[in-house]
């Protein structure tokens, strides 16, 4: 098989021992020679759920472990589990729920807080009776029901004492994206000083920009060396913003995500987000009776297969979004995100059609295909 390293295909296979990459064999004749390609599992910072399953509604961690398992099926080996603006008692709850999950279930490798900290103008599908203003202390205390596990956190940098907050989390290691927003130009860039890192599903709950009205929709374009969240579905951003966003940030800024709901790996019908009734339709998601869409059905096997065929770029450039540009994003490129040897083995085997045939977590196969 071909194995992503070193930037490169090349043929050989993977030694693993325990957890960890052992080593990478270059060999022609490896694995029987069969076609097909070994590469970094994939990568999500953005995800709710999937199966009728969503981490603010999940009651334990069995449902936890059916959202995680949609997921390897689709070659994704990590995740930030996107937890969502809620009832303030009971996203404490849902937060302690995830972060035990964390404990065993090796697919989590941390909590993304999407609100409450975000505009009411820019919320989309989250309820402004639950939004709350930026204060540590309200912070602290939801990151310690989590166990200590909010690893990124979506806020909208126009708040106020959205400089005090950023620079807390930052000194406190957790990646700040900026989202849900109607900030200006002026306030990403203080943000952005005091250490913000991203922007949430750009372009999607952010006001737009004009040529005398500079938004933070804007800044996601014209700031560079901050990564930009998409969601791949080729829908919620025309093909041709995306490409334009490469041309503007280029390949290593780009950060694929699905913001997946519980519909995902469903079929049509209704649905709910957190508490908010939501529709799907012909792949598309919506809360029920408007048009405001309310993240996507996507896995994010099918959104890598989006960008390869939009960008026609080789796969080695085209995985990067979805593997080493995430991670870095995130902050665990240190342990996951590409093939290198002691980093632990987090790989996904396709075929040469690029469908999974394995997908294997922490150095064991959680999913084998059968034939």
């Amino acid at each position: 098989m071909k194995v992503l390293y070193k930037n490169k295909l090349i043929d050989g296979n993977v030694i693993i021992k325990n957890d960890l990459i052992e080593k990478v064999v270059i060999d022609s004749l490896s694995e029987n020679n069969e076609e097909g390609y070994i590469l970094p599992g994939l990568i999500d910072l953005h995800t709710h759920g999937a199966m009728g399953f969503d981490f603010n509604t999940v009651n334990s961690l069995e449902d936890i472990k059916t959202i995680t398992d949609f997921y390897v099926r689709h070659g994704v080996t990590s995740v930030f589990a996107t937890v969502m603006t809620d009832d303030y008692s009971h996203l404490k709850k849902q937060l302690s729920l995830v972060g035990e999950a964390m404990k065993n279930n090796k697919v989590i490798k941390g909590i993304h807080l999407e609100g409450p900290f975000i505009s009411s103008k820019c919320r989309g599908a989250h309820e402004e009776k639950y939004l709350l203003p930026l204060d540590i202390s309200l912070f602290k205390e939801l990151n310690e029901c989590s166990g200590n596990n909010i690893r990124y956190i979506t806020i909208a940098p126009e708040l106020q004492n959205s400089e005090e907050f950023i620079s807390y989390l930052v000194k406190n290691n957790i990646v700040v994206s900026l989202g849900h927003s109607d900030a200006k130009h002026e306030d990403v860039i203080k943000a952005i000083k005091c250490g913000a890192s991203s922007f949430t599903h750009t372009f999607n709950a952010m006001t737009p920009f004009t040529h005398h009205n500079l938004t933070i929709a804007f800044s996601s374009l014209y700031i560079p060396s901050i990564y930009n969240e998409v969601i791949m579905d080729m829908k919620h951003v025309d093909p041709l913003v995306i490409k334009f966003l490469i041309n503007n940030k280029g390949n290593k800024y780009i950060v694929g995500i699905t913001d997946s709901l519980m519909c995902s790996g469903l079929t049509d019908g209704d649905y709910f987000l957190g508490e908010q009734a939501i529709t799907l339709k012909n792949n598309e998601c919506f809360l029920k009776g408007t048009l405001t869409r309310a993240g996507s059905c996507l896995n994010l096997l099918d959104g890598f297969k989006n960008y390869m065929k939009l960008t026609k770029y080789p796969i080695e450039i085209a995985i990067l979004p979805f593997s080493e540009n995430a991670a870095k994003s995130g902050k665990i490129f240190n342990k996951v995100g590409s093939i290198k040897e002691g980093k632990v083995a987090d790989l996904v085997y396709l075929d040469k059609d690029l469908n999974v045939i394995k997908t294997v977590v922490n150095g064991k196969i959680v999913y084998l295909r059968e034939n």
